[in-house]
């Protein structure tokens, strides 16, 4: 009766611009304690990444989840573009152009589900989807087991990556679990590059589906402080913090954070 009403006279497109104006209006009420917090948390998973070659993901989207639900995974995955572009830069002579190759395509496939997934959610369903998908990032994480590197596995670890991060904005799991035993800095330097393809597709595919707009680009830009603050930092205290203890950090506070985003969802 009600949507009758507002069809024939006119006002459904003004309660849906009106809407839209409120959530773009919301970006202001964002305090200057949670911008700050939301750049700290930025900034450590910046470190971590830098240092390891994975991290932002399994670290940033929990958290910022809890802060605004807004800021995953469109503003996360813009503001860690750049990360990756620049970790690419330094790493490119450790790319295998081959191997790339084939994820990309998986990375494509994965991101045209993952972006019609996003399309048909209905948007209070998000928080729990976002906190399934965090866990299933940490139990791929915690599972370990070796896999080789194939052009059917890195086509398969690049369809997974671009569904698990155009939903969420955690594209790191499957790739880290394909790469988990080759050199450090063949490992950064794919990983990265991956990210920066897959970062850019996803950002893509979520303005097409609704979810990156004017709103989340703002949102990106206020948390630039924080990613290039956590660039800086692993030069500074390089070898303080063993990687193995690091990873399992990593993975306490990815799951402790993807339940409560379940829970509280």
């Amino acid at each position: 009766m009600v949507y009758r009403l507002l069809s024939s006279t006119g006002l459904e497109a003004c309660f849906t611009k009106g809407l839209q104006t409120i959530r773009q209006v919301k970006l202001h009420t964002m305090t200057l304690f949670a911008l700050i917090l939301a750049n700290l948390i930025v900034m450590a998973a910046s470190a971590v990444q830098t240092a390891v070659g994975i991290g932002f993901g399994l670290i940033a989207v929990p958290l910022l989840a809890l802060i605004d639900i807004r800021l995953i995974p469109g503003p996360t995955l813009f503001v860690s573009l750049f990360l990756a572009l620049t970790m690419t830069s330094v790493g490119r002579a450790a790319i295998d152009r081959k191997e790339m190759s084939r994820i990309f395509v998986g990375l494509v496939i994965g991101t045209v589900f993952g972006g019609l997934a996003l399309a048909i959610a209905p948007p209070d369903y998000l928080p729990v989807l976002f906190g399934s998908m965090i866990l299933v990032a940490v139990v791929v994480s915690l599972l370990g087991f070796e896999v080789k590197v194939s052009d059917r596995n890195l086509i398969a670890s690049g369809a997974a990556a671009g569904m698990m991060g155009t939903m969420s904005g955690i594209h790191g799991p499957p790739l880290a679990l394909l790469y988990q035993h080759e050199k450090p800095d063949k490992v950064r330097a794919m990983i990265a590059s991956a990210f920066a393809f897959g970062y850019t597709i996803s950002i893509v595919a979520l303005h097409f589906t609704g979810y990156f707009g004017w709103v989340e680009f703002k949102l990106a830009i206020f948390l630039f402080p924080g990613l290039a603050a956590g660039y800086v930092l692993p030069k500074l205290f390089a070898g303080v913090i063993p990687d193995k203890s690091l990873r399992t950090g990593i993975l306490v506070i990815a799951g402790f954070s993807a339940l409560m985003l379940i829970f509280n969802g």
